[in-house]
């Protein structure tokens, strides 16, 4: 049933692995029927931030709500039966053949709908008389999410379907963008592939070294950002803090990215650089995304 409480809410998350700590009292929200993008680079701690929402991986502090479920350890059953995961920790019994798994499986939920399981199979059009061991990188995602939509999950939870070629791309996405037009459904995907959720994501969280570094409506977000390009800046100087995303020294020229653009704010910007002019531009999300996290490297 669709409401205002936000479907899952994540306040102080934290988490190591001995010396390394993964989520650094990482905190967001994501509203009831949006596609959410968790974005980060290699190592930003996605994968573990999925992994302490879900319940597979215990947290060190921090409140997860999922569903309305204030839990600890794990979601109640009641709550795992709403939500559906798709990623790599999901293993087929690999003896199975693929029809023999959704004969298994289906008998677990009873929201399990036989329809839409046959029109997802006929998409995809998956080798059902297959054992799950023969199948591709590929062919296991599609076949996961096929057993997580015939559920009708509220929430799908994907993370990083990014080791696929792209027609499998093309088609998951369409398919879950279908998925969460006809139904009230909500999708959270973690991801590093910023240009294949261009237009599809609406909200999102940016992470880097287990914190987010912003987070909010796309659309939003990415809108009031521009690339200024200050033209003779001679030898000025500018650190990236205080609404600068990034700083990039072209000969005597700079390009700066402004994550609150005005023409007030570029003006005296030019002023303090002794810039003899400046042009602006817009930016993509994947423009956004670097420019916010590139000089951060790999963490």
């Amino acid at each position: 049933m669709a409401g205002t409480d936000p479907v899952l809410s994540v306040s102080d998350l934290h988490k190591s692995y001995g010396s390394v700590h993964a989520l650094r009292g990482l905190s967001f929200e994501v509203p009831h029927g949006a596609f959410y993008g968790l974005f980060g680079r290699n190592g930003a701690g996605k994968t573990t931030t999925v992994d302490c929402v879900t319940g597979l991986l215990g947290r060190d502090q921090g409140r997860v709500r999922l569903l309305g479920d204030d839990f600890g350890f794990e979601p109640a059953p009641g709550t795992k039966a709403r939500f559906a995961y798709v990623g790599g920790h999901i293993t087929l019994y690999q003896w199975m053949t693929l029809r023999d798994h959704l004969d298994y499986v289906a008998g677990f939920y009873p929201t399990w709908d036989d329809a839409r399981c046959a029109e997802l199979l006929q998409t995809f059009r998956l080798p059902m008389e297959r054992p799950a061991h023969t199948l591709s990188p590929g062919m296991h995602l599609q076949f996961q999410l096929v057993m997580a939509l015939a559920r009708h999950p509220e929430l799908l939870i994907v993370d990083e379907p990014g080791n696929l070629d792209p027609v499998v791309r093309r088609r998951l996405m369409s398919t879950m963008l279908e998925i969460l037009e006809a139904e009230d459904a909500t999708i959270l995907m973690a991801s590093h592939l910023i240009d294949e959720l261009e237009g599809a994501c609406d909200h999102m969280c940016i992470i880097d070294a287990g914190r987010a570094l912003v987070r909010g409506p796309v659309r939003a977000l990415v809108d009031a950002a521009r690339e200024v390009h200050f033209r003779g800046a001679g030898a000025a100087e500018l650190a990236r803090g205080e609404g600068v995303l990034s700083v990039k020294r072209i000969g005597p020229d700079l390009r700066v990215v402004l994550a609150r653009y005005s023409d007030e704010a570029a003006d005296e910007l030019a002023q303090r650089l002794g810039a003899a002019s400046y042009e602006t531009g817009r930016l993509s999300l994947e423009d956004f995304f670097i420019a916010l996290t590139e000089e951060r490297g790999e963490g």
